[in-house]
């Protein structure tokens, strides 16, 4: 999606930032910016905070019985196998903002998008092991000034010395969104040994049930690397969901990789396209996704850059959004 972050949210993601093992309690904090690419509209900033719990099996951590709660809750559903499988719940706190490309103007102008921001909490169940991984999960946000968008962005232009958005007071809201995603990924194919160099194909699939955003989501990831983790997705759609956390750190306590993703996004429904009128916005029915990054991994720690693009979203401006990644994953 088009969007930006509040002082007391990064305040909050500074003070998480870490990483874990498949068995352990595990953080993460990401944050987008287009600036990465060189480019400074549509998508210009988003930043979510992830945790997840201990595997259910780990009866040591006090964390693994919300787990057990949520996988003996939902184990009907196809995926969630608690006799193969680890199962763990992730809980994440992401924000974004949507903004025109010209922040300058004082007056909304009609032919460029809207001001939104969007605030979010959402929570999924993981079953994987080593070929698999499914996830079941809801979200609840709010469109809005109560997003904190108009503050974040501020306060960020005001830190870095960029040009300051005035547009704030046409923002969209405000509205209370949710709803329901599920996501499944495979491995196709792999080979190496973790001495040396490893390669793994894998295939991913989601789909969103939302007031504020229904789409589903296909596509294929290539990684390469040394002492590669468990989890074979390194999450490289940019998408709200946590599938990367599940297994994201190496046993081996070190490593790196470097991987390749394309995909396909269809989005029946989008809450921008339907309440930004009388803005001239149309979202594309099908978006092309593409993404190229890096992990490196030390201990308890790994570092993730991941440069993305997006086909055009809109149906009347085909250029495409580019934006890039940095992600910090950790383990207590």
């Amino acid at each position: 999606m088009l969007m930006r972050a509040s002082p007391t949210l990064f305040v909050s993601l500074a003070l998480l930032t870490f990483s874990v093992t498949a068995q352990a309690d595990t953080f993460n904090i990401a944050w987008d910016n287009d600036l990465l690419t060189g480019s400074d509209r549509g998508y210009t900033n988003g930043v979510k905070l992830s945790y997840l719990t201990a595997t259910a099996d780990n009866r040591q951590r006090k964390s693994s019985r919300l787990a057990r709660y949520a996988s003996d809750s939902l184990g009907f559903l196809p995926g969630i196998d608690q006799l193969e499988k680890k199962q763990a719940l992730a809980v994440s706190l992401r924000q974004l903002i949507v903004t025109p490309e010209d922040i300058s103007a004082n007056e909304p102008r009609l032919n460029d998008l809207p001001y939104a921001g969007y605030l979010a909490v959402s929570t999924t169940l993981w079953s994987w092991d080593t070929n698999s991984i499914t996830g079941y999960g809801a979200h609840l946000g709010v469109v809005g000034p109560e997003s904190g968008a108009a503050a974040s962005q501020k306060w960020v232009h005001k830190l870095t010395g960029s040009e300051e958005p005035n547009g704030w007071d046409f923002q969209l809201g405000t509205d209370v969104v949710g709803g329901v995603q599920a996501a499944h990924a495979r491995k196709v194919a792999q080979s190496g040994s973790p001495d040396g160099l490893e390669q793994e194909v894998s295939l991913i699939s989601s789909a969103r049930l939302s007031s504020f955003r229904t789409d589903g989501r296909v596509g294929v990831v290539w990684r390469i690397g040394q002492h590669l983790p468990v989890n074979f997705v390194p999450d490289y759609a940019g998408t709200a969901s946590t599938i990367g956390l599940p297994g994201a750190l190496s046993a081996r306590r070190h490593g790196w990789s470097v991987f390749i993703g394309l995909g396909l996004e269809f989005v029946p429904y989008s809450y921008l396209d339907a309440n930004s009128a009388p803005y001239q916005f149309d979202e594309s029915l099908v978006q092309g996704q593409a993404g190229i990054g890096g992990t490196w991994q030390w201990n308890q720690l790994q570092l993730a850059l991941i440069l993305r693009a997006t086909t055009g979203e809109e149906d009347s401006n085909k250029d495409n959004f580019n934006f890039g990644s940095l992600s910090m994953t950790w383990a207590l």
